[in-house]
């Protein structure tokens, strides 16, 4: 009889944010995800940016593979954590635009960084006995995946962050009903689904409802538009410069992080290049006709837009006139610092957009009829509902015993939970330790990642 499956969260279980997940089968090791959280209210009080998982638990083993969802900080960001640890990795797998987005922020670091290996949808990925393959999903960033693992035992699904956007969107970004179809035809044996919005009813709207709304916020400003959006928002921020090009407006990136996202977007081909001349900075101050893009939606203290309304930035300089949208929402838990921050700008003189004034954002997570489609795709014998807090985890538990899993056989765990996945169900056999670990002297890129 086969050896069971260990699965154990390092982190993204009872939050949202630092997503890490360590696979364990026979002499094989996989860690999928490693990325970085975020304090929560006063949390941001004691000096904390940032959150790291606690990987003390992989006490310096192997790890063949590490394989990445999509390039979300909070999914990818700790690769240098990891890394620094001194844990052997035989390689990061991803695919292409993950992959051009580690690349970039692990030369940050001064660090030997271990092979990245790029992949396409449904190339398979032999690490050992398992046969690793990314599924195309639909999320808020280019190339993000699901990931399936074949194993001796059966085929686990890691769904990753995704919704079931069903619009005629370029092909990249919908999700593969076919392929999920198929292996749940095949047989799954456990997914382990993304529950951010699980507990909220109907579908999540299609990333293409936010282009009106967005054309008419610009089409409406009177002089200069300060957008400013996660830099790995892609899509918002390709509306955005096409809007631009539209109305005639200059853009101008601001931001060490948005300049190289855009950058590797356009090397990619996941977003379109301006018409106009970028915008220099002796031609901004004043110009009604500037678009600028810029970091900060999350109110970090040093990002542009931050900067920008406390008066301390060299080139922004906001007030009366300029319309300042905000074309995403706060992380969970970050809603009073954003809400002073937009505050600062409006006693500046600034016009302030939000998605509470327009529905210029949506999330890029599956709300409960999403998710219960994904458990009649796939028919998992059993379901680890991971990505959110305690709630989000109970609201997909729900979903997932309303269309068809034994409830005895859907794990709504914590960090640290020992799983076994056997022939004979899933159990919980042991418990470690895995605790939030802040940043510190690490040095990672203080930017923010995109829950929703």
């Amino acid at each position: 009889m086969p050896n069971p499956i260990r699965i154990t969260p390092i982190g993204g279980l009872g939050e949202v944010g630092r997503n890490m997940m360590v696979l364990e089968h026979d002499d094989v090791r996989i860690v999928i995800d490693c990325g970085i959280g975020f304090p929560h209210g006063s949390e941001r009080g004691l000096g904390v940016e940032t959150y790291l998982p606690d990987v003390r638990v992989m006490r310096g083993r192997p790890v063949d593979a590490v394989l990445l969802t999509h390039a979300h900080d909070d999914h990818c960001a700790a690769l240098a954590h990891l890394i620094r640890s001194g844990t052997p990795i035989g390689r990061i797998v991803s695919l292409p635009f993950t992959t051009a987005m580690v690349e970039a922020k692990l030369s940050e670091h001064d660090l030997p960084v271990p092979p990245l290996v790029s992949v396409m949808p449904g190339d398979p990925v032999d690490i050992g006995p398992i046969r690793a393959e990314f599924v195309r999903m639909a999320h808020s960033i280019p190339d993000a995946s699901g990931i399936a693992l074949t194993t001796s035992i059966g085929t686990i699904m890691l769904t990753g962050d995704y919704k079931l956007d069903a619009t005629g969107q370029d092909q990249r970004r919908q999700v593969d009903r076919a392929r999920l179809t198929a292996l749940g035809d095949a047989g799954v044996i456990a997914m382990l689904g993304d529950s951010t919005n699980a507990d909220l009813p109907g579908r999540t709207p299609s990333e293409a409802t936010t282009i009106e709304p967005l054309n008419d916020v610009i089409d409406e400003a009177p002089g200069r538009i300060i957008l400013t959006s996660f830099s790995s928002q892609i899509d918002r921020i390709d509306h955005a410069i096409l809007a631009a090009d539209r109305t005639h407006r200059q853009v101008m990136l601001l931001g060490r992080s948005m300049r190289r996202n855009v950058k590797i977007a356009e090397r990619l081909k996941e977003i379109h290049s301006p018409n106009l001349p970028t915008l220099g900075k002796r031609e901004l101050e004043g110009n009604p006709k500037a678009m600028v893009i810029c970091t900060g939606s999350q109110a970090e203290e040093f990002a542009v837009l931050s900067r920008a309304a406390r008066g301390e930035h060299p080139d922004l300089n906001p007030g009366n006139g300029d319309t300042v949208v905000f074309a995403s929402r706060p992380v969970p838990g970050n809603e009073g610092p954003v809400e002073e921050l937009q505050a600062m700008l409006r006693m500046r003189g600034a016009r302030v957009v939000t998605h509470h004034d327009a529905p210029i954002h949506v999330s890029g997570h599956a709300r409960a009829d999403e998710i219960a489609e994904m458990v009649r795709m796939l028919r998992p014998t059993s379901v680890i509902p991971v990505h959110g807090e305690r709630y989000m985890l109970e609201a997909q538990a729900r979903i997932a015993a309303e269309n068809g899993v034994d409830p005895a056989n859907v794990h709504v765990g914590q960090n640290g939970d020992v799983l076994e996945i056997s022939a004979a169900g899933l159990k919980l056999a042991d418990q470690v330790e895995a605790i939030a670990v802040p940043a510190g002297s690490d040095g990672l890129p203080l930017e923010a990642g995109e829950p929703g």
